[in-house]
């Protein structure tokens, strides 16, 4: 498990923390403001500004209580464009009858404009600044800005939806969250990291949700592809948290449970030449669809489809020369011995190693 930082107020604190001088996003507050009187900011999208070298940052709250009687009011939106985060922050103070306070942000959306430019700026501010922090939650945008993304929730905000999609995939019903701290970490470690991605959808009402799209590949802080469908399954696996994802076979339905994934590297001549990867899955066929099921051939079909999938998404990734699953890593911890020569040749060889992939499945049924 990798280390990162969470941010926390304690409820016993929170009124104290609004009322201290600020520095970063915010500015310190010239007197005591009362809570009705703030808006607290929830969501940051941050986009390419339409002008070269700027960005621009749009920041929602949640639902607003208003008035003696607590009524709800829509979220609260704001954008400015300047060139640095902080001062579009600071410019979005003007724009707001209430104290914009940016120290409840816990959502970060990145345009995928941005993302092809870079991130890693961005991502920085968000370890530097003392009112944002890195147990924030990093999204991309696929197609869209992030902008456009916040807009989309109209008088619900998009928080509810951003923090639904991390508990259920942390629960292994939806795909996987990451955090600002743990992306920076990849990047500034191994080159490369990856991000859940969001697409905007509308249906037939003509109302707009933001759905899953699989992960975002970064490289040097730019994005150079997405992985969905099979791909973004097998990043999944290697990343020992199967999704929540059923396994549809003729004979019975079959859900992944555990995977454990390992990697070993294959040496030769001084030379690296390539990774012996196995993976170790258990599974259970919650529907069985037959009479007599042959168990040992639908453990084979489980084998071959799960191996196929990693496979998919490992060769991907070596076509992008990007090694965001932390393999480079992984190999030295097995023979630390080679560590060294495995760093010295990693990013040269990655794209041309062998990898011989290895997949074992311990499957049972239901209720037993």
């Amino acid at each position: 498990m990798r280390s990162y930082l969470y941010k926390v107020y304690p409820a016993a604190l929170l009124a104290a923390a609004l009322l201290l001088t600020l520095t970063g996003c915010g500015r310190g507050l010239p007197q005591a403001r009362e809570m009705d009187d703030m808006a607290l900011m929830r969501t940051m999208g941050v986009d390419a500004g339409e002008q070269s070298g700027q960005l621009t940052v749009t920041v929602s709250s949640s639902r607003r209580a208003r008035g003696i009687q607590g009524e709800e009011e829509p979220p609260l939106i704001l954008s400015a464009a300047r060139p640095s985060i902080s001062g579009a922050c600071l410019a979005m103070q003007g724009l707001s009858d209430s104290y914009v306070f940016y120290g409840h942000v816990d959502q970060l959306l990145l345009g995928e404009a941005l993302a092809r430019q870079g991130v890693l700026e961005t991502l920085e501010h968000f370890s530097q600044d003392k009112e944002l922090g890195l147990g924030t939650q990093a999204w991309l945008i696929r197609g869209e800005t992030a902008g456009a993304a916040i807009q989309a929730g109209k008088e619900t905000g998009v928080d509810n939806r951003l923090s639904s999609l991390q508990a259920d995939g942390e629960m292994g019903a939806a795909g996987l969250s990451r955090t600002v701290g743990e992306v920076l970490t990849d990047l500034l470690e191994d080159g490369s990291a990856y991000l859940p991605a969001l697409e905007l959808s509308q249906n037939d009402q003509g109302d707009t949700a933001l759905l899953e799209y699989g992960y975002g590949v970064l490289r040097s802080g730019g994005l150079v592809g997405w992985l969905t469908g099979e791909k973004a399954r097998g990043l999944e696996l290697a990343e020992g948290r199967p999704g929540a994802d059923l396994l549809e076979f003729e004979e019975a339905t079959v859900r992944v449970d555990t995977a454990v994934f390992t990697c070993t590297p294959l040496i030769g001549g001084g030379t690296l030449q390539g990774l012996e990867l196995d993976l170790r899955l258990t599974a259970q066929a919650v529907e069985e669809h037959q009479e007599g099921v042959d168990r040992e051939a639908l453990r084979e079909k489980i084998q071959a489809r799960e191996r196929a999938r990693l496979l998919m998404a490992l060769e991907q990734l070596q076509q992008w020369n990007a090694d965001c699953l932390g393999l480079a890593r992984a190999a030295g911890a097995a023979q630390p011995e080679r560590w060294e020569l495995i760093c010295q040749q990693w990013q040269e060889r990655f794209p041309e190693l062998e990898l011989q992939v290895r997949c074992t499945v311990s499957l049972t049924s239901a209720g037993r």
